[in-house]
């Protein structure tokens, strides 16, 4: 029959016969499809035919939610002996109507799917909401969900019973069980259960009042740290300054001798008693500044003790305030750079457990970056790793005492550990105490073993630490990239299993792409630096979302590093 319509199976709609595609729902079919489509029309069409034949056909199409509610849907279809009917075209209908039941169907189907699916998300999102609070606490949390979920339950039970019951007969009925069930929800006592948690969040309420007052306190130590260190640096200015004093005196006494020694030869003839009166007077006068010196050196020295001191216990004092922050870091699963524009930049900080490549250029001040990293955590008493291949254990003491003037008394707590391969390749022998000295810059089994041994010591006290490489490219240098690779991903894999956030320098222009691609395949992600028309940027690859991955410009001292503006502050 020519102009006949081939019916979409999953809308009902009409498939085009040259395009091959629905009219409604925009389905590509294959010309195959198409052709065993418009067969089984024909197939649907003969049978309704021969039904029309004998007697009036009526056609019922049923839904799933039809059948429960009892209600049919019926095309009535006049017989073929009535003139002016069109038998072909109530066939035409009729399949096309049966299309659009049977996609109704399948829609339902999937809309059962979703509901499903949702139901198991919203259990497990209930499951993370109770997982922080403390075990009793999430007990009452959970049974109040549940009564919750009951009383929700209850109420949509009520209106769906109040609508299907039209008397008032039953309307009595309904709320005699409505209260039955109520009266049996309260014997589980509700108000008991609500109570508690009342108390509980007040409790909560407090314990927050309590951190607010610490932290308060710990910023006005901070602010009295700073007052010290302050004092401290005018108190050092000025014992400069009487040095360069003192020297000045000398020279001035060794003139003044000079001039006596001449004015003794030129003037022999007279009283030697007289010059000789001099000369002790001067003496005298040499030896009373001499000690008015000493007395004021002892005076500073003393003030600079007793600042020290200070210094001392203000720094344990700050570790043991900042035990809160490190909760609060562990239970985000990110901690802070050091960088506060750069913790912006990456929504909060590094994630835990986190391998970074700090790749750059010379003289781009990327170091910057890593001592800020380390001092932030030793600020909070996070435990330090430095592991050395092109730098001395005094290059970093000098280097961090920019960044964090207290580094030495940080050392003293016992916080900060080195494994120094560099000192002994170009010949120190110095030895400094609690320093692990390897004799090779690329013995990578002794550096592997030096760091194993140290967190065996850190694990037993500290929850996590901080490591920083500097830098992989003297290993690099000197090892075959799979000798270099079978050492650093089980390394690497290690410090992620400890959940341990660790650094690694890579100098720019020193290593092949496939070798930067190596070693990156085995970290979390890097952050590059470039320096470009006299400026210096910076960009993000990987590590976790961040606010933008554009080149920002960045301005760096060798106290630390400051972003500029995330959206005007980049290039292309």
């Amino acid at each position: 029959m020519s102009g006949e319509e081939v019916i979409c199976p999953k809308c009902g709609g009409v498939i085009d016969e040259k395009t091959l595609r629905c009219n409604n729902c925009g389905t590509q079919y294959t010309r195959e499809e198409y052709e065993e489509l418009k067969n089984e029309m024909r197939l649907k069409r003969w049978l309704i035919g021969k039904e029309v034949e004998g007697e009036l056909l009526n056609i019922f199409e049923e839904d799933r939610g039809e059948k429960e509610s009892g209600e049919l849907m019926v095309v009535s279809m006049p017989s073929s002996s009535e003139e002016g009917v069109d038998v072909d075209s109530l066939i035409q209908e009729n399949i096309k109507l049966k299309s659009m039941v049977e996609a109704h169907l399948a829609k339902r189907e999937e809309l059962e799917e979703e509901i499903e699916r949702l139901k198991k998300e919203i259990e497990i999102l209930k499951q993370e909401a109770i997982k922080p609070l403390p075990q009793e606490l999430r007990d009452l949390k959970l049974k109040e969900m549940e009564l919750k979920e009951r009383e929700i339950k209850l109420e949509m039970l009520e209106k769906k019973m109040l609508l299907s019951m039209g008397t008032k007969e039953s309307y009595r009925e309904l709320d005699k069980i409505f209260d039955e069930i109520k009266k049996n929800v309260s014997d589980e006592r509700v108000d008991e259960l609500v109570k508690k948690i009342e108390e509980l969040t007040k409790e909560l309420m407090e314990r927050d009042r309590i951190i607010s007052e610490l932290k308060n306190e710990l910023q006005l130590k901070e602010d009295e740290m700073k007052k010290f260190q302050e004092m401290l640096k005018y108190k050092e200015e000025e014992l400069t300054r009487r040095e360069e004093e003192l020297l000045f005196r000398e020279k001035k006494i060794e003139k003044e001798l000079r001039d006596l020694e001449m004015a003794r030869s030129e003037l022999s003839h007279l009283d030697e008693l007289a010059l000789k009166r001099r000369l002790e007077d001067l003496e005298e006068e040499i030896k009373r500044k001499e000690e008015e010196l000493r007395i004021k050196e002892k005076y500073l020295r003393a003030k600079e003790r007793e600042l020290e001191a200070k210094m001392k216990g203000l720094v344990e004092e700050e570790v043991e305030l900042a035990e809160e922050e490190i909760k609060a870091e562990i239970s985000e699963r990110k901690v802070k750079t050091g960088t506060r524009r750069l913790d912006d930049l990456l929504y909060g900080g590094i994630p835990i457990g986190s391998n970074v490549l700090i790749y750059g250029p010379p003289y781009s001040k990327k170091e910057v970056l890593v001592y800020s990293f380390i001092a932030e955590g030793l600020r909070k008493g996070v435990p330090a790793i430095w592991i050395l291949t092109d730098k001395t254990v005094d290059e970093i003491r000098e280097d961090m005492r920019y960044v964090l003037p207290a580094y030495k008394e940080y050392e003293k707590l016992g916080l900060i550990y080195y494994i120094d391969a560099y000192s002994r390749s170009i010949g120190d022998t110095q030895t400094i105490e609690g320093v692990i000295y390897l004799d090779s810059q690329v013995d990578i089994e002794g550096i592997t073993k030096a760091v194993e041994d140290i967190v065996k010591k850190i694990k037993e006290k500290s929850k996590y630490y901080r490591m920083a490489f500097m830098s992989l490219s003297t290993v690099m240098a000197y090892l075959e990239p799979q000798t270099f690779l079978r050492f650093l991903q089980p390394f690497t894999t290690r410090r992620k299993r400890d959940g341990a956030v660790s650094l690694y320098l890579l100098e720019k222009g020193l290593h092949g792409e496939s070798e930067i691609q190596m070693v990156g395949y085995l970290m979390d992600g890097m952050i590059e630096f470039k320096i470009e028309a006299h400026k210096t940027f910076l960009c993000v690859h990987g590590i976790t979302e961040v606010q933008s991955r554009n080149w920002i410009e960045v301005t760096a001292s060798k106290s630390g590093i400051t972003l500029g503006s995330f959206t005007l502050g980049h290039i292309r």
